[in-house]
């Protein structure tokens, strides 16, 4: 039996039985709840056996929920090894032609590709075509034409099909025509590869039951009920699905909320949820039963009162949400300009967490992504962390921005904004008169040609190969420019057939990324790692299809989302770290905090007005109206005048939508703000007014408003100050006064430790940073950093196995060939490197995306590591950098995993492959254990130590080395020797049988005599 009573609404719902009927759920009513009550309600009171349930719902993840909440209500009347059969909706298609597919024309089970994949595709079709009318420059016209694709999937139309039924007269003609022919290179390149996409699946799915009477039955057979979850997001294609199958007096049970429809711009018809009661019957013939779910058990009743009177804006006819409790605060405040709402914003968040509320406890919902800048400038200045879990929002996180620069200057070298970033950013730290130099020099080569004066474009590349002959240079720039040059180039070779989640790793690494975020503050850190990780788990995402490339591809994406972002599908990831949360309001669809900021409720921008409406008469990208499968456009005016404030009218309707379910998101605190001021002055004209929703909250007779600043002048630049000098806990007077008083008194930083009982920790970090700077040389001359060569232990590894090999990889690069190996390899140190510090890996949160087909992964290298002592033992430092100073060379490195129990440390390497029997191998093992006894990790200095390989390509192999002091001394040495002959160019070749792997084998006589042999 159910461990909880039902209320009376659930109650009712409960004695219908099963039948046919609509449960319309408010928000936070507790529907997985119901449902789970509702399917074991069907098993324990109307002999429903559990595989006689389908459920239906839109992610893995919320499919696992349902399936272990039915567990709970069942408790010990669960039969072990029967379980109720979940899937989504894109998952119940996939198995359906997974099982009868070859009734489809499909001869083996096809590979599903994701959304962003797709698009990659589709961008090379685009890109491979000839256009008279759609502008190829413009990476947004691949959007127009996924839109038109995807539509077409919505409604079962195929391009060809809609091709050949338009009539020349139907506008805009030439434009969907371009659209259409590009649409059917793509479904042939589909073919090609032997993939399918999401609306591929319902298509082929629909078609195969329309036409297959028998296996429509034979599915039937086996449910007795099916229960379709979050019915209101479903497309009509999804509904003639489930319809063929389902529609004739079968029952069925479909739960939502058509108030929180706000998926429309990708698909999704409220019409689904609305006629329900027409598209389905109860097994008796009769209409099905309506039932609804108004009891709230998340907020308070005077935030509910709002969410309430925004619901009627959408929805007249809505019956109101009732809390469980009274409470509630609201509070408004509308500010002089941006940068003072997002000083309000984090001022709060500090008070609230002062008051016990958890940083995890807070969220800050935007509308749109445009807006996160100055929030997040706000929260890093007032030192608190934050996860930004929307890709439009993560372009504006300075280390994110940065990446992206690097990933532009590899796609596109002229690209002159991603090398004045990178040359204006923290690293280099130039200015214009460091460029205005190259710009002069530039000029004169151009020999009368007329170049705009701050053009620089792939101009500036080429003229960096030519520093010495560039005047008036300040040498620091000079060297800033070599250094990056070194680094392009490098990564610009290396990055040759590498996938997209390599090439920004090698970025991280080879601009020592990591190291920086490591120096950070504590605060600052997790914020920093927390984005990035995000950024690669969506570039591995990028990754799906070994050997096709998709950099160009993810930076059009990128653009798209930044100039004109779509709403992203997927409910937003959190990490479960004690971070604030910022994110769109639509990802933040289905969560919850205590307390939710909403900024930039001002007029136009939320509600918000469309930028495009859907008018297919106007838009190529629009599928014509007498194409739908719905009557949403039916009756659409003739008049222009009317036909525009009829799509305004269905516009401003989805945004009170919106904004009911960012006033649902909130338990205690709802915090809504706007100002006068956005953005950069030339494009803000004219100053802010609050928007008609700001007017109601703020009128709410529950409602505070802490503060209306009276319109300032238009601001020269809106831009966080950061040279205030804000009080803290360890230093009152703040930092900036708490500097000037340690360097006139040198005892105070430690008095101050002494006073707050971390005197250890003060000790520790005093020793580390000592540590770093006595071993600095002393002389850090032009001539003396060219004598401290750097390498990598991997180009250690590879000069102890063949020096000429070293060469071509290293001094004098050569092109290398793709290594499937190492992306392999890759792929697993990413995963387990998440593993161990608490992350997910893209593979294991896929079950969390929005609609992912069910996908089986089979064993492999991660789960030989899941399954070993590692898993199951905390590292104490994982992936972590060095720089080990030798006197002949400097070797950096990151050490995979240091696990430490007292005084025994354990370094360890992990190997995706299997054991090897190459003597230079043991050159990294040598590295590590140097590093480990030289450099400071931070961690108690080892009394034992030992190095470990550990293989994990067909079950764990280990590889233990003990570490004594003569084991470390002759390691010392070797790496001294190897260093000395790197600095001093011996680069012979030493044929062995590496050199049937190695990529310069046709340059090498040595190699190929060796081979011969």
């Amino acid at each position: 039996m159910s461990p909880l009573t039902p209320t009376s609404e659930q109650q009712k719902i409960l004695d219908r039985g099963p039948t046919t009927m609509r449960i319309s759920a408010g928000a936070g009513t507790g529907k997985t709840t119901t449902v789970a009550m509702v399917i074991a309600n069907l098993i324990d009171s109307h002999g429903v056996e559990p595989e006689q349930i389908l459920g239906i719902t839109f992610t893995n993840k919320a499919a696992s929920e349902l399936a272990n909440k039915v567990r709970d209500h069942l408790g010990t009347d669960a039969i072990p090894g029967r379980e109720i059969e979940v899937h989504t909706y894109h998952g119940f298609a996939s198995q359906t032609l997974n099982e009868f597919g070859l009734l489809a024309g499909l001869s083996n089970r096809p590979e599903v590709i994701t959304p962003t994949f797709s698009r990659q595709l589709l961008s090379e079709s685009f890109y491979n075509s000839e256009y008279q009318h759609l502008n190829i420059l413009w990476g947004g016209n691949v959007d127009r034409v996924k839109q038109l694709g995807d539509r077409l999937g919505d409604h079962l139309l195929d391009p060809k099909m809609l091709l050949e039924s338009l009539h020349p007269e139907t506008p805009p003609w030439p434009e969907r025509v371009e659209m259409l022919r590009t649409l059917m290179q793509y479904q042939e390149a589909k073919r090609e590869l032997s993939v399918v996409d999401y609306a591929d699946l319902i298509t082929l799915a629909t078609r195969l039951v329309a036409e297959s009477p028998a296996v429509a039955d034979t599915i039937r057979q086996r449910y007795r009920v099916v229960v379709l979850d979050e019915y209101q997001d479903t497309n009509p294609a999804q509904r003639i699905f489930l319809t063929t199958l389902f529609g004739d007096k079968f029952p069925v049970i479909a739960v939502g909320d058509e108030d929180q429809t706000i998926y429309e711009w990708r698909g999704a018809s409220a019409e689904n949820f609305r006629q329900f009661t027409l598209h389905f019957s109860r097994p008796d013939g009769d209409e099905p039963y309506d039932e609804e779910l108004t009891d709230n058990y998340r907020s308070g009743q005077r935030i509910l009162d709002i969410a309430n009177q925004i619901r009627r804006e959408a929805n007249d006819k809505a019956s109101p949400l009732i809390g469980m409790s009274d409470g509630g605060t609201i509070e408004t405040h509308w500010a002089g300009d941006a940068m003072g709402e997002a000083e309000w914003i984090a001022r709060r968040f500090e008070s609230l967490h002062d008051d016990g509320f958890a940083w995890s406890d807070m969220a800050v919902l935007f509308r749109k992504n445009k807006d996160f800048p100055m929030v997040v400038e706000a929260l890093a200045k007032h030192d608190i962390p934050f996860e930004v879990a929307n890709l439009g929002g993560l372009l504006s996180v300075p280390e994110i921005a940065e990446l992206r620069a690097w990933l532009k200057l590899l796609a596109h070298p002229e690209d002159p904004a991603a090398a004045l970033q990178i040359f204006f950013g923290s690293r280099y730290r130039l200015g214009l008169a460091d460029i205005a130099p190259v710009s002069r020099w530039i000029r004169t080569q151009k020999q009368g040609s007329e170049v705009d004066e701050y053009y620089i474009g792939i101009s500036l590349l080429e003229a960096l190969e030519h520093l010495e002959g560039i005047e008036g240079l300040r040498e620091g720039a000079r060297a800033a420019y070599r250094h990056f040059l070194d680094i392009y180039l490098n990564l610009l070779s290396e990055s040759q057939g590498a996938s997209l989640i390599e090439v920004a790793r090698m970025v991280l690494d080879q601009t020592r990324a990591w190291a920086d975020v490591e120096a950070l503050p504590p605060v600052a850190r997790l914020t920093a790692r927390l984005n990035l990780y995000r950024f690669l788990d969506m570039a591995e995402d990028w990754s799906p299809l070994r050997g096709r490339t998709s950099l160009p591809a993810f930076l059009d994406y990128l653009d798209a989302m930044e100039e004109e972002p779509a709403e992203e599908l997927d409910a937003a990831r959190l990490s479960g770290e004690d971070a604030v949360s910022l994110v769109t309001i639509h990802r933040a669809k289905g969560l919850e905090w205590e307390v939710v900021a909403v900024p930039a409720v001002t007029k136009g921008n939320f509600p918000g007005t469309a930028q495009m409406h859907p008018d297919p008469d106007t838009k190529a990208s629009i599928l014509p109206t007498q194409f739908r499968i719905d009557s949403i456009f039916d009756d659409l005016p003739t008049d222009p005048k009317q036909r525009l404030a009829h799509f305004q009218a269905l516009n401003l309707n989805q945004e009170w939508r919106v904004a009911y379910v960012a006033a649902t998101r909130a338990k205690t605190h709802l915090m809504v703000s706007g100002a006068y001021w956005y953005g950069h002055p030339e494009t803000s004209k004219t100053a802010r007014e609050p928007s008609e929703l700001f007017d109601l909250i703020n009128r709410h007779e529950h409602t505070t408003n802490t503060g209306h600043a009276d319109e300032p002048p238009r601001p020269e630049i809106l831009r966080q100050d950061w040279s205030d000098n804000a009080p803290d806990p360890d230093f009152p007077d703040g930092w900036a006064e708490a500097l000037r008083d340690a360097i006139a008194d040198t005892s105070l930083p430690r008095r101050i430790a002494e006073e707050r009982s971390v005197l250890s920790e003060f000790d520790r970090i005093e020793k580390g940073w000592s540590d770093r700077l006595f071993a600095l040389p002393d002389d850090i001359s032009e001539e003396t950093s060219e004598k401290l060569e750097a390498v990598s232990v991997t180009g250690l590894v590879t000069y102890a196995g063949c020096p000429k090999q070293f060469y071509w990889s290293e001094v004098d690069r050569l092109p290398r060939r793709r290594n499937p190996a190492a992306v392999r390899g890759t792929e697993v140190h990413r995963r387990i490197e998440l593993f161990q510090k608490g992350q997910v890996p893209f593979e294991e949160i896929a079950q969390d995306i929005y609609d992912v087909p069910d996908a089986a992964s089979g064993p492999g290298s991660y789960d030989t590591f899941l399954s070993s002592r590692f898993a199951t033992t905390e590292a104490a430092r994982v992936e972590a950098p060095f720089t080990l100073a030798l006197e002949a060379i400097r070797i950096r490195g990151r050490i995979d995993a240091i696990y430490v129990d007292g005084g025994v440390w354990e370094v360890v390497d992990f190997k995706s492959g299997k054991p090897k029997t190459d003597g230079a191998r043991m050159v990294q093992l040598e590295a590590y254990a140097v590093a480990c006894h030289e450099i400071d990790f931070g961690l108690p200095a080892p009394e034992e130590m030992s190095v470990t390989f550990a293989y994990l390509g067909g079950g764990l192999t280990e590889e233990r080395t003990s570490v004594d002091p003569g084991w470390l001394t002759r390691a010392r040495a070797h790496l001294e020797g190897l260093g000395a002959g790197i600095t001093s160019g011996q680069h012979a070749a030493t044929p062995s049988p590496r050199c049937g792997s190695c990529d310069f084998l046709k340059f090498c006589p040595e190699g190929r005599e060796y081979m011969q042999l």
